[in-house]
């Protein structure tokens, strides 16, 4: 989609791209020729976007990204998920994981607890 004009009014030129994935849902991406954005070497927490596979999947893609010559790391056993790693082109570290049986979901209460601890450790 060519964005001409924000939703204030302003005059822009930017182009929002989205990339539909198997679930349905998508990847959005931004570019504004006005606005490079510099691609440098990042920490592998900057520039992280994790993504759900199922096992046969994240099996394929790690053998696929090792045989393709991309930096591929994993298995990496997180006690709650497996996971494997590639660094896109741009820097970017991109994570494929798979749930474990019997893992469950996320508990909300204890996150919502670490977040806090956490925010409150950065003020000190």
């Amino acid at each position: 989609m060519w964005i001409e004009e924000t939703k204030t009014a302003r005059t822009t030129n930017v182009l929002h791209t989205f990339f539909q994935m198997d679930d349905g849902s998508c990847l959005a991406f931004f570019e504004v020729p006005d606005k490079p954005f510099e691609f440098k070497d990042q920490h592998d927490y900057d520039l992280h976007i994790a993504l759900t596979v199922e096992q046969p999947v994240l099996d394929a893609m790690l053998e696929k990204g090792k045989s393709l010559g991309i930096e591929s790391r994993g298995i990496a056993d997180h006690g709650f998920a497996d996971s494997i790693y590639f660094r896109d082109p741009n820097g970017y570290v991109v994570e494929l994981c798979t749930p474990k049986s019997g893992s469950g979901s996320f508990d909300v209460a204890k996150a919502k607890d670490t977040l806090a601890d956490w925010q409150a450790s950065k003020a000190s």
